[in-house]
């Protein structure tokens, strides 16, 4: 059976209905040590909600160290895997409780896709009270893209004229530059080059057909806080 709880200001409660992998705490306790997490506050008795709340600000904020103590071995990896950081973008909309575990969901603002997040309740973890957020679960989240990758993608949206994507990548004044040179920019972009200045990445394409040459400026500040619309300049020649 499951209860219900109601988590104010916040969206209707969504139900889980896939298994989450459960990995236990012990397994977890290898990821830092003891004198890591007993120079934070303890959380033994700190409710499931904030728990997991505290868990997804120290990873939005790239923040290793608290993220293993809150998380399992196995829950870091899985958040780390998905994006370093997080990003600041992460909206609590539920929460509701099955079998003594709390599973909080969060929305992503900037690009749309939900992560829960499983928390022991209070009374089932271990005696230091660490390691009790022990499932993560992504769904419908992008996977974070580097800036070259996500430059590539965006390259291929225009190539293929599909706006939608491109809207996503890049913001409206690249996008309006984009499709000003061409509604649809072909299969002949190839990239030649990638260098970093400013906390920007600029990313080189030449095209095979025609000789032009295409440089779009990528937000590295923005990639890692989860913003979409990275690709935020533009030159073409």
């Amino acid at each position: 059976m499951r209860r219900r709880i109601k988590v104010l200001g916040a969206a209707a409660a969504l139900t889980i209905v896939a298994p989450l992998v459960l990995v236990s705490g012990s397994a977890a306790s290898a990821a830092v040590t003891t004198a890591t997490c007993n120079g934070m506050a303890s959380p033994a008795r700190l409710d499931a909600v904030s728990y997991a709340d505290r868990l997804v600000r120290a990873w939005g904020r790239g923040d290793r160290p608290a993220t293993d103590c809150y998380a399992s071995a196995a829950t870091a990896r899985t958040l780390f895997g998905q994006a370093t950081p997080g990003g600041i973008h992460w909206r609590r909309v539920s929460a509701e409780g099955a079998a003594g575990t709390i599973y909080v969901t969060y929305h992503d603002d900037a690009r749309g896709g939900n992560l829960t997040i499983g928390v022991q309740n209070v009374g089932l973890r271990e005696s230091d009270g660490w390691h009790a957020a022990y499932t993560a679960r992504f769904q419908e989240e992008p996977r974070a893209w580097g800036p070259v990758a996500w430059s590539d993608n965006l390259v291929r949206a225009w190539g293929r004229g599909d706006k939608t994507w491109m809207s996503y990548y890049a913001t409206p004044a690249v996008v309006s530059s984009l499709t000003h040179i061409s509604p649809t920019g072909g299969p002949s972009w190839r990239r030649v080059a990638a260098e970093g200045a400013a906390g920007t990445t600029y990313v080189t394409y030449h095209n095979d057909a025609n000789g032009h040459q295409l440089v779009l400026g990528i937000s590295n500040v923005g990639l890692s806080q989860g913003d979409a619309h990275a690709a935020y300049r533009i030159q073409y020649r």
